[in-house]
């Protein structure tokens, strides 16, 4: 299995997940360093002119390199990836992340495969397969200019089955979605190892898109082996107001995409009224 991550320079993010690589004993192929990166397309083409020099039936595992950590070896991930029989497996979140005009973007939702909640969604930030099909997926939605996971959930709410997502997070545990939420949805088993509250499962990879790296740390630092972090005020009151939106969605939809087009059409509906009953008075 070939483990591969993009970084363009190495600083205290990367070092976190390489720390957690060297505990487990796994060596990580690090691309892009020194290149400029200007969109998450870059990513994807990186990634096509790696897997040029693999065999189609080599295993590969990507994770994002600034805010991802390792919580298991490669033998467990690996097993973990067999039983799920698919040539492509990618971890999942709770947001619905597909920049698209606001219709277009109901339509993708609407005709988006069914799936287990909270996780229903596609994250691009860790995913493992046989090399000949990851390939072949990511040309068909390479796009310059454009974000990988726009296209990828784009391409799969039309194309259902080409991807196996993982909504038990076996491997992949991604925080998106729920930042906030970190103390009720993980912690340590009876053997040290985390643990997803809401599936029961232990997550190989821990995934805190949208640079949520206060939430990761109060998962990651129980285990012991990652060095101390600190954080300024801001990131704090940021986590708060994400903890405070995100504790609402958990508690009601387990969807912020719906949970927000809810609100919006609330507030819409209540603004009609309230114009309506102005004019009326007028």
């Amino acid at each position: 299995m070939k483990v591969v991550t993009i970084a363009t320079d190495h600083n205290h993010h990367l070092e976190r997940l390489l720390v957690s690589a060297r505990h487990f004993g796994i060596d990580i192929i690090q691309l892009g360093q020194g290149r400029k990166y200007q969109s998450h397309n870059d990513k994807t083409r990186w990634l096509l002119e790696y897997f040029e020099g693999l065999d189609d039936d080599e295993i590969v595992l990507y994770t994002d390199g600034y805010d991802s950590v390792f919580l298991s070896d490669l033998d467990y991930i690996e097993k973990e990836f067999l039983k799920m029989n698919h040539p492509f497996v990618m971890g999942t979140e709770q947001n619905f992340n597909c920049d698209a005009s606001p219709l277009k973007k109901l339509d993708f939702y609407l005709t988006y495969p069914k799936g287990k909640k909270p996780y229903r969604f596609l994250n691009a930030g860790g995913y493992i397969g046989r090399v000949g099909y990851v390939r072949d997926m990511l040309k068909r939605v390479e796009k310059d200019g454009e974000n990988d996971q726009d296209m990828l959930n784009q391409y799969y709410s039309k194309n259902h089955g080409t991807i196996q997502l993982d909504h038990d997070q076996k491997i992949f545990s991604c925080i998106a979605g729920r930042s906030g939420m970190e103390d009720k949805d993980y912690l340590l088993d009876s053997e040290g190892r985390v643990k997803n509250t809401i599936t029961g499962s232990n997550p190989a990879i821990l995934h805190a898109a949208g640079k949520n790296f206060y939430g990761m740390y109060k998962v990651i630092r129980q285990l012991g082996f990652f060095p101390k972090e600190t954080f300024s005020e801001d990131e704090v009151k940021q986590y708060k107001k994400s903890r405070f939106w995100n504790g609402l969605t958990a508690y009601t939809t387990q969807d912020n995409y719906l949970f927000h087009f809810l609100l919006k059409s609330i507030v819409a509906i209540v603004v009609s009224l309230l114009i309506y009953q102005l004019i009326k008075l007028v």
